[in-house]
């Protein structure tokens, strides 16, 4: 008996050991109490001083204090936000990297480029903040409106250059109403926005496309032409709308086209696998957005009419319906 009981015992223990074996290669369910696991890095898919890096580097204080763990920023600007993305799907699957970046911006990417990745592969955990598109120009340009820069651009065919974050909605926004109208304009492309502004201001190109709020930090020194939005911004309200700035001939999509949605992104797998950090993390990152500091800088720039702060998942619809607008300019 002793010795069948001996028999019994090791096979017992070899079952153990090999179930041990195979099950610690699985992946692990990471618990909300065991996430996150270390620090935490906020991917911004451009350069610093635009607006996605200036709304990341606010939050990133009051989402460390929530998470008790370090949040960092990082730029990554290139490819129109594809480093960014890459970087994202190969060290964010377990929801230590976001990704501070655009929509349309994300999407485009995988419609006129062919990067390393899907659409389907990312997850909008939290859409930040609605910013229209703005056309801004020096104060002492001599161009006092919209129809001057039009003007201008028709006596001087091939000569005005407009800068633009290239390979994203800018670049796409500045083509389509250019063409629209006729114009031969220059389209000169910037690793961020912050970059393109500048180059304005130099005087390197005569007019740069921007965004309604992260423009603010210029606007001392510019004034707006347009903005793409249904109402006049209450930033910039010498800008006319896009829809009264063109002919009636001419159709938008929509009031909003083209507009910049400041999101933040995660891996989906991250979502699929792992839905309680996930929802952790989505959390975190709106109670953030009510930090007495966030709220502090969107009252004193008067951002109310563009806050958002809601979850990604509320305007996955949206989304869809504009990116099939967006991919008919493909051709």
């Amino acid at each position: 008996m002793s010795m069948f009981l001996c028999r019994l015992a090791r096979k017992f223990s070899i079952i153990c050991t090999t179930f041990l074996a195979v099950t610690s290669g699985l992946p692990k369910m990471a618990s909300a109490e065991d996430y996150p696991s270390g620090p935490i890095q906020i991917l911004v898919a451009f350069a610093a001083g635009g607006g996605t890096d200036t709304f990341a580097r606010l939050i990133a204080t009051p989402l460390s204090k929530i998470l008790g763990r370090p949040v960092l920023v990082q730029n990554l600007p290139g490819g129109g936000g594809q480093v960014a993305a890459t970087t994202l799907l190969r060290d964010g699957g377990d929801g230590l990297a976001i990704l501070a970046t655009n929509e349309p911006d994300l999407f485009m990417s995988t419609v006129f480029n062919t990067p390393p990745y899907k659409s389907s592969d990312f997850q909008a955990i939290m859409v930040d903040i609605l910013d229209p598109r703005i056309m801004l120009v020096q104060k002492t340009s001599g161009i006092n409106s919209f129809d001057d820069f039009v003007a201008r651009a028709k006596a001087q065919p091939g000569k005005l250059a407009v800068s633009v974050t290239q390979g994203g909605a800018q670049e796409l926004f500045a083509k389509w109403l250019f063409s629209k109208l006729g114009l031969d304009i220059r389209i000169v492309g910037y690793n961020g926005g912050g970059v393109a502004a500048n180059a304005m201001l130099a005087g390197d190109v005569v007019a740069a496309v921007g965004d309604d709020f992260a423009r603010l930090n210029i606007r001392d020194k510019s004034k707006a032409l347009i903005i793409g939005s249904k109402a006049q911004s209450p930033r910039w309200p010498e800008a006319v709308t896009v829809k009264a700035a063109l002919p009636p001939s001419i159709a938008i999509p929509s009031a909003d086209f083209l507009a910049r949605y400041g999101i933040y992104v995660v891996p989906a797998a991250f979502k699929a696998k792992n839905p309680a950090a996930y929802k952790k993390l989505q959390q975190a990152l709106i109670e953030a957005r009510n930090a007495p500091e966030f709220q502090a800088y969107i009252a004193k720039n008067e951002l109310k009419d563009l806050s958002v702060g809601r979850p990604g998942e509320e305007f996955d619809a949206k989304f869809a319906e504009d990116f099939v607008e967006i991919a008919k300019l493909k051709h």
